[in-house]
């Protein structure tokens, strides 16, 4: 796979392309389109005087001299006015070109004119501002030449027809270009000065912070991250990033203990029922008399407290794959709650528990029967494991709204504020032992989390420190 380019480096790459862009569009206006754009100025401020002019003569004013004057001074050109008896009804710059064209000049303008539309716009060349020939057609002005344009415009007045002509020179910009590039030279080199000044600054202040955080990051496997927040203050982003990092490392490192109480809880887990059957196994095969109906019991239950674990590293590995489909079906919550109840019968006698159950009419509830059913288990085998001296569980089913409600409280030590938020987490374990032994593996309680959120239903535990915990969820009821 081909390595990826240095944010550093990358910053430098855009920033001088950039500047190369920059320049490159500076130099095609100010060099290659200068002189196309400046004739389309020129072209267009001669017809703006033209339009000027004929405005005012068509108007009749009385001012028409002083407008001309104006016309010319405002837009650098020249204007002459010739009445129907060919005489110059208004007196202009007798330097000008146009007062310097001879008689077959003004009729062949004037004869353009009347072949395009009674407007006719010439461009010609010449040395110095001294114009060609009318009508000749030449390239731009360059090596001391000039170039002319004059446009001539038949106006029909009720007093005649008049000739109005308007001219403009285009001074050479041969020059102009030459001092235009030797700026591109300093102004590239200016340019290049600051794309390196703010590359470094770039550099510095955004691609180090993250440079930083990445070097830092590298240690996030092992649940460490020593990257300095003082170090990744330059701007929001990266301070975020920063805190992100911190606070995944530390997730990491509790996620990784955990990992490694959850094995050291699975590992004794199962050497205990292991033990026990091997060694009630050899009784029974080395002792005589000793191939009891009770010793067989008792490898019986080991059995299946090795199996209600596996059972649950299975479901657990099952819905961290995606792996679990729900089967619908109606079915009496309460029938439920109460047949499993039954199950517990064992520490009622045993442990003189005292398990109360409470559901007042019978609700129909929608979802996986055989889930709920692990659910209710778990939540009545983390009662009895939690519930200390007081050996009294509480269980509750009733209608809340449109949902059907199952509370399990027991009255033992109860826990802390700060830690019931975590009683969900896959290797989270309440610091204590448990009361007494039973076939629980510890992933209960994560394992109903990813049932009910399956299911979409609400879900949640209450608790005070030694006055107890409910532990509750409800499912919708069957309209």
């Amino acid at each position: 796979m081909k390595k990826k380019t240095s944010l550093k480096w990358k910053i430098a790459t855009y920033l001088l392309v950039f500047g190369a862009g920059l320049i490159a569009l500076l130099t095609v206006f100010q060099t290659v389109l200068l002189e196309p754009m400046y004739e389309r100025y020129k072209i267009d401020t001669v017809r703006k005087a033209g339009d000027q002019v004929v405005s005012a003569l068509n108007d009749n004013s009385e001012g028409l001299t002083s407008t001309i004057y104006e016309v010319s001074a405002a837009n650098d050109t020249c204007v002459r006015i010739i009445d129907p008896s060919g005489e110059d009804q208004v007196a202009g710059n007798m330097g000008c070109v146009l007062y310097r064209m001879n008689t077959w000049e003004i009729l062949e303008q004037y004869r353009l004119a009347r072949e395009n539309g009674d407007e006719y716009l010439s461009t010609s060349t010449g040395k110095m501002g001294i114009p060609g020939g009318p009508g000749k057609e030449d390239g731009p002005g360059r090596n001391g030449e000039m170039k002319n344009l004059t446009l001539t415009r038949i106006v029909y007045t009720d007093w005649g027809t008049v000739i109005v002509m308007v001219y403009a020179g285009l001074s050479p910009i041969n020059a102009t270009v030459s001092t235009l590039r030797l700026q591109m030279v300093y102004i590239m080199i200016i340019v290049l000065i600051a794309v390196l000044i703010l590359t470094w600054i770039m550099n510095r202040h955004i691609a180090s912070p993250l440079m930083k955080i990445n070097e830092s990051a590298r240690t996030l496997p092992e649940g460490s991250y020593a990257c300095d927040p003082r170090a990744v203050e330059e701007y929001r982003e990266a301070q975020e990033l920063n805190d992100t990092l911190f606070a995944a490392a530390e997730d990491i490192r509790k996620a990784d203990q955990a990992k490694r109480d959850l094995i050291s809880n699975v590992s004794h887990d199962l050497r205990t029922p292991l033990t026990m059957i091997k060694g009630y196994g050899e009784m029974m095969r080395d002792l005589p008399g000793e191939n009891t109906t009770e010793n067989l019991e008792v490898i019986i239950n080991e059995s299946d407290r090795l199996k209600y674990l596996v059972n649950d590293l299975l479901d657990l590995s099952r819905f961290e794959e995606n792996r679990i489909q729900l089967q619908y079906s109606e079915f009496s919550i309460g029938d439920l709650v109460q047949r499993n109840i039954q199950k517990y019968r064992y520490y009622h006698i045993q442990d003189q528990f005292d398990i109360r159950f409470d559901c007042r009419e019978e609700l129909i509830v929608r979802g996986d029967e055989k889930r709920i059913e692990q659910v209710v288990n778990n939540f009545l085998t983390n009662a009895v494991n939690y519930s200390g001296d007081s050996r009294v569980i509480e269980v509750r089913v009733f209608r809340k709204g449109d949902n059907a409600r199952v509370e399990v409280e027991d009255h033992g030590e109860g826990i802390e504020e700060e830690k019931l938020k975590d009683i969900w987490d896959r290797y989270y374990k309440i610091d204590r032992e448990h009361v007494r032994r039973t076939d629980s593996s510890g992933l209960g309680l994560n394992i109903c989390q990813k049932i009910l959120s399956l299911h979409g239903c609400p879900y949640g535990a209450e608790s005070r420190v030694n006055e107890g915990s409910t532990f509750w969820f409800e499912l919708p009821l069957v309209k």
